[in-house]
């Protein structure tokens, strides 16, 4: 059985707690855990960054323990034990607190997300078998979409594939080599984690998250858009125009139509276009599923 907390080698200093009381404590704290205000949040994870405050980390960390709980909770259908599942969440929410900055105006729980769906889809991909095919964004992509679209594990139909493919904007033999995959994952863990109970899932309640942690679509559009914005910044003025021309405008703009307006070649529009989204790149790194909020190129 999996014990919680561990203290992980990736990130000694911040421990989610002392003892290794199992799943059941550590829900236990999640739900006891009192909510912090923007002003509060703030305060804790400026004293983490600017005076390693360990204790500050702790409280930042104790804080969001129900977010990476319901997050877990959305992927139990992977046949996978759910105390393994909060586990690397939690470990995406420390390294969330690790690298969160406050002053650039976004709550924790909108960073923390992303760190903590990628610590879990990456676990996941792990432990299934497809890993060995899952080398491509596309691929790792449509794992999770196909697990979802699916009503049962049973494989899929050649029509269903083909129907889902039109749906993914992919070929029936890529869904079907995916699909294959995911019939033939590893047999699941047993999911009840104490001997006198049930199964944890039972534990969590299923009612709508509150609004604190409750990560809407409108809030994780926001939190892309803050990103984009602060990564045009570091462009320079020619760098920006041409990015956003080229990839935010509602018409794409053309090489030849950039070309005349900065009067140099198309080749050289084209140069300034590969520098500036390896610029954009270098900056969403450190983020989770930066890929999917930079634009395709």
């Amino acid at each position: 059985m999996t014990t919680f907390p561990v203290t992980l080698s990736r990130m000694p200093e911040l421990v989610v707690a002392e003892d290794n009381t199992g799943l059941k404590k550590l829900w236990l704290q999640a739900m006891q855990a009192p909510l912090l205000s923007s002003e509060e949040e703030y305060d804790l994870a400026k004293r983490y960054r600017d005076h390693n405050d360990l204790e500050a980390a702790h409280k930042l960390v104790h804080a969001y323990l129900r977010l990476v709980l319901k997050t877990a909770r959305e992927y139990v259908n992977y046949r996978l034990n759910l105390a393994d599942l909060v586990q690397e969440g939690t470990v995406g929410l420390m390294h969330a607190v690790k690298k969160f900055d406050p002053d650039r105006g976004n709550r924790l729980s909108s960073y923390a997300i992303w760190w903590i769906r990628a610590a879990i889809h990456d676990y996941i991909l792990r432990s299934w078998r497809m890993v060995r095919i899952a080398t491509t964004q596309l691929k790792r992509k449509l794992f999770f979409k196909l697990r979802q679209a699916k009503s049962s594990l049973a494989p899929l139909s050649q029509d269903e594939a083909e129907e889902l493919a039109i749906k993914f904007n992919t070929d029936a033999k890529t869904i079907l080599d995916v699909d294959h995959r995911m019939s033939g994952a590893d047999t699941s863990l047993n999911q009840s984690m104490f001997e006198d109970s049930g199964e944890i899932i039972d534990l969590i309640a299923d009612e709508r998250p509150d609004q604190e942690h409750l990560l809407s679509d409108r809030q994780q559009e926001q939190f892309r858009m803050s990103m984009i914005r602060q990564g045009l910044e570091q462009l320079s003025e020619r760098e920006r125009h041409i990015v956003s021309r080229r990839f935010l405008a509602d018409k794409q703009d053309t090489l030849e139509n950039l070309a005349q307006h900065h009067a140099i070649s198309r080749e050289r529009v084209r140069q300034i276009e590969n520098r500036a989204m390896e610029k954009l790149r270098n900056f969403f790194n450190s983020v989770p599923e930066s890929r999917d909020m930079i634009f395709e190129h």
